[in-house]
């Protein structure tokens, strides 16, 4: 859990527009999407540093309770709170169990592990990586959260960890949402 954990934490600093994450806790209801894959909407979307990039849409459980955010990335806007009643933030909190889109979102316990999954540089799906941490999502039905993430923010040759599948290797090719391993 510690070396996840730590991942996290170096993927978070990856995906910064600066070398240093600005990392706070946030308290109440949060989309988890760590272990979602996603669809190109052939569109863009932009982060706060400016840059854009194609957009993914994600379907991610909502979860209640502390998570981490960094509120100058993403596309949040300086506060943990969502932008009204029908939204939530995209944040992480390290759960060995939480509902899954591999499983339809099932709340059964054998169908809620979180397995971590390498996508090696070798397959070349850098540019399928999803990156949804600190960015808008719209509250749908069955406690489920629509995110709109950006795709392609880091080389095809990256290995990046993903919690998308629980542990089926197809979903590196799913545009899963991930965390890019540095070397």
């Amino acid at each position: 859990m510690i070396v996840r954990f730590l991942f996290i934490i170096v993927a978070i600093a990856a995906f910064s527009s600066t070398a240093q994450a600005d990392l706070t806790t946030c308290q109440g209801k949060y989309a988890l999407c760590a272990a979602s894959t996603c669809q190109p909407t052939g569109r863009t979307i932009a982060t706060n540093n400016g840059n854009t990039y194609p957009e993914v849409v994600c379907k991610c459980p909502i979860i209640d309770g502390k998570a981490i955010a960094d509120t100058t990335m993403g596309n949040m806007q300086g506060s943990c709170d969502p932008i009204d009643d029908n939204h939530v933030w995209s944040l992480f909190a390290p759960k060995r169990y939480y509902p899954q889109e591999a499983s339809n979102f099932s709340k059964r316990p054998e169908k809620m592990q979180a397995v971590v999954q390498k996508c090696d540089a070798s397959l070349n799906q850098g540019f399928n990586a999803s990156n949804c941490f600190s960015f808008n999502c719209k509250i749908g039905p069955d406690n489920i959260a629509i995110c709109r993430c950006p795709m392609g923010q880091v080389p095809a040759n990256t290995t990046f960890l993903t919690e998308a599948g629980q542990g089926n290797p197809e979903a590196c090719y799913q545009h899963p949402v991930s965390l890019p391993v540095q070397k």
